[in-house]
């Protein structure tokens, strides 16, 4: 019996001298926190959040509320109370707000679409590998046998970009069941709000999969699995704290604190595994009233406690004080929990690399600090301008909405008593004895100018300076404005907007796909369970940028139809077909075929005698298409042969039909004219057409015989016989003939 109180006694002062261990390592590390927050405090950091929050939710010095005032009806809460600023506008017209949640909207759409990567893994270059691939040497493989170095070189190729491509799928899997898209979407918010967001990962989670498994009688049961994998997600700028002396890199400082609640509930639940269990009962003892700061409570179970995360590097004894062991003489990356200045966990971290699990997102860098500026600080400036407008132009309009009166005291008082202001059917009295001319000339008006011109003159100039600091024209914002309508035009213009947005997914990049997939990947090296998933890798944070240069040039794919038809490109219209469904944000699933589908499609084209691999098909019609367009040059060359032969020939017989034409048609007009010729003489003589043609038929009869007598008078001897005269000329010709023998001399 005294061995066993020994015994106990022994182990007691082991825990007490481990709990005073476990205490000054608190000590250390409340020493650490606080030369962290202090840190950030005094950089002014704070103040500029606060201001970027206030400017997005349209509060500044004039309008922030004084207080808080209970709502209508008997269930109404309390309410921020507006402040009082006398006569003097308060109107606070926001157009950070809308710039902000554009521009965070138009990044998120273009970096996070649901049907694609935004990054890949390939095998790490191996120059002597890719050179040996043409080698015919003959050497010894892994089974023993001789086989060309090339063909073994390629192999390992081959199994590498296998493994890479397993990794690839693994990591992603994990980063969907994290909820990728919500948390990222979250990120580009805050960062576009107050410049700076914070991304934490991986750090594993316990999962529980639910699957339906047949029992050995036939049955089914529900059964549920439990298993550790890593996740991430988007943690509040203003609960990170890293290491003040870190400069534009997290990862270069020392350590990085972060800031959570938790209720007393969940702090129970975490009794076991890593957790010191009498650390936990000490601190639901204490109640969440020993908080850091000096924030107080009442200890109830409804209110939360503030729970810390340390990352950073720790020794091998504090470690053994938190249940942790390490080699003696160890400095170790380590992940400690804190509640109430209290140690409630202590163990190594996730990645050996030591690399802290937090990644922070700017919109903007700021040299020689790991925050950065977003739009609501890029916009400030002309939201300051145009809030100063907009307050000068509500204040003018209501001094100049009326008249200002200027009274002489003492003459004039209104006839109800009631004090001098303006309005309906005032009625205003004077003593008996005062002259009228003196009471016009005791009231004035004044009329305040209105400078409405001039006010929105500057309140239009505060318009166009936020699209120019802020890089974000109204094209960006869906409105074209004085955008030039041609093709050229928009194409330049679509060019020329989304330069900041090139900038953004090349920080996205830099900032968070490559550091955070890296990750991921020491994580799947470490702890995967399929070892045909680990290799050497690369993280290529391709996907970003090529995602917004898929977006941005979507109107270039759809307009590429008509080539990628054409054998000559040597265009895949497969691959094409995909980019151009992607380009218009459609799932290219829901119009592909099936597996099932495209097996019976060649099935039928195997039993119709058509070949089944893709390749034969697509040689087998570009040899077609070839053969097809030889035949028609051919074709073509015989026809124009022929038409050179035949085309002077062609061209002689369409001369003279051209012109047999136009005699015919020369003919039909002389006709058509003599024929109105004689209707309009017979019109002038008031004559029948019948009457017009007998008469010219008499003149033309004796002509023809006065032609004969003539002739035959003059072939017998014209000079001793005189010819008859049939027909006597209508006009004799002066100094020809005598009167009378026109038709004779």
């Amino acid at each position: 019996m005294h061995q066993v109180d020994q015994s106990v006694e022994a182990m007691q002062e082991q825990e007490d001298a481990r709990m005073v261990k476990l205490n000054a390592f608190a000590e250390s590390l409340i020493t650490k926190r606080k030369t962290a927050v202090d840190g950030r405090t005094t950089s002014g950091i704070e103040r500029e959040w606060q201001e970027d929050e206030e400017f997005y939710d349209g509060i500044d010095d004039s309008n922030r509320p004084a207080g808080y005032e209970k709502g209508r009806g008997l269930d109404g809460g309390l309410t921020a109370a507006p402040a009082s600023s006398g006569t003097k506008s308060n109107v606070f017209v926001n157009i950070t707000q809308p710039y902000v949640d554009m521009a965070s909207a138009r990044v998120a759409d273009m970096l996070l679409p649901t049907d694609d990567i935004p990054f890949s893994l390939d095998p790490t270059p191996m120059p002597n590998i890719i050179a040996a691939t043409a080698s015919m040497d003959m050497i010894k493989g892994p089974n023993g046998r001789s086989a060309p170095a090339g063909d073994i070189a390629q192999k390992m190729l081959d199994e590498a970009k296998e493994r890479a491509g397993k990794s690839e799928k693994r990591i992603w899997d994990w980063l969907c069941e994290a909820h990728w898209h919500a948390e990222m979407r979250m990120v580009i918010e805050d960062a576009a709000k107050v410049g700076t967001a914070v991304l934490k990962g991986p750090f594993p989670i316990r999962v529980k999969n639910k699957v339906m498994q047949k029992q050995e009688d036939g049955s089914t049961a529900l059964t549920i699995e439990e298993k550790m994998q890593p996740s991430s997600r988007r943690i509040d700028y203003k609960n990170f704290y890293p290491d003040p002396t870190c400069g534009e890199s997290i990862h270069k400082g020392s350590f990085t604190w972060e800031k959570d609640s938790i209720t007393a509930r969940q702090l129970r639940d975490l009794k076991g595994g890593d957790y010191i269990d009498s650390q936990i009962d000490a601190v639901l003892k204490e109640g969440p009233n020993t908080k850091y700061q000096d924030e107080r409570s009442d200890g109830a179970d409804g209110d939360n406690f503030h729970i810390w995360y340390f990352h950073g590097s720790a020794d091998h004894e504090d470690m053994a004080a938190a249940g942790c062991e390490c080699k003696e003489g160890d400095v170790v990356p380590v992940m400690v929990t804190m509640v109430n200045d209290r140690v409630i966990k202590a163990v190594k971290s996730t990645v050996e690399s030591g690399e802290f699990p937090y990644d922070v997102m700017v919109w903007q860098r700021k040299p020689g600090t790991w925050t950065g500026r977003g739009v609501g600080r890029q916009i400030r400036t002309p939201q300051r301008m145009l809030i100063a407008a907009t307050r000068n132009l509500m204040d003018n309009a209501g001094l100049s909405s009326g008249p200002i009166l200027i009274m002489r005291e003492g003459l004039l008082s209104t006839a109800d008593g009631k004090p001098f202001e303006l309005r309906p059917r005032l009625v205003l009295t004077v003593p008996e004895d005062t002259d009228v001319g003196k009471v016009a000339d005791a009231i004035h008006s004044v009329t305040i100018p209105s400078m409405q011109v001039e006010l929105m003159n500057i309140i239009q100039f505060a318009l166009e300076m936020a699209e120019k600091v802020t890089n974000m024209p109204l094209l960006m914002q869906g409105q074209q404005g004085a955008a030039s309508d041609t093709v050229g035009g928009m194409t330049m213009l679509q060019n020329n907007a989304g330069t900041v947005l090139r900038r953004v997914a090349k920080i996205f990049d830099d900032r968070i796909t490559v550091p955070h997939v890296g990750r991921y990947y020491e994580f799947l090296m470490l702890y995967g369970e399929d070892p045909d998933e680990k290799g050497d890798c690369v993280i290529v944070a391709h996907g970003s940028t090529a995602l917004f240069e898929r977006d941005a040039q979507h109107q270039a794919i759809l307009q590429m139809g008509a080539m990628v038809m054409n054998p000559a490109f040597g265009i895949n219209p497969e691959k094409w077909i995909l980019e151009a469904f992607k380009a218009q944000k459609l799932d290219p699933k829901r119009f592909q075929y099936t597996d099932d589908e495209k097996k019976k499609m060649a099935e039928a084209a195997a039993k119709n005698g058509k070949p089944q691999d893709p390749a034969i098909e697509v040689a087998t019609i570009r040899a077609e298409a070839d053969l097809k367009r030889a035949e028609i040059a051919a074709s073509a060359t015989v026809e124009k042969s022929k038409m050179d032969t035949d085309r002077d020939t062609a061209y002689v017989q369409a001369e003279t039909e051209r012109t047999a034409q136009e005699s015919a048609s020369r003919r039909e007009e002389l006709q058509m004219k003599l024929y109105l010729a004689q209707l309009d003489y017979a019109n002038k003589n008031n004559l029948q057409l019948q009457d017009v043609k007998a008469h010219l038929a008499e003149v033309a009869m004796k002509l023809n015989v006065q032609k004969e007598l003539s002739t035959a008078s003059i072939a017998a001897d014209v000079h001793k016989h005189h010819s008859t005269q049939v027909a006597t000329p209508a006009v004799e010709p002066a100094g020809r003939a005598a009167p009378g023998q026109a038709f004779q001399q």
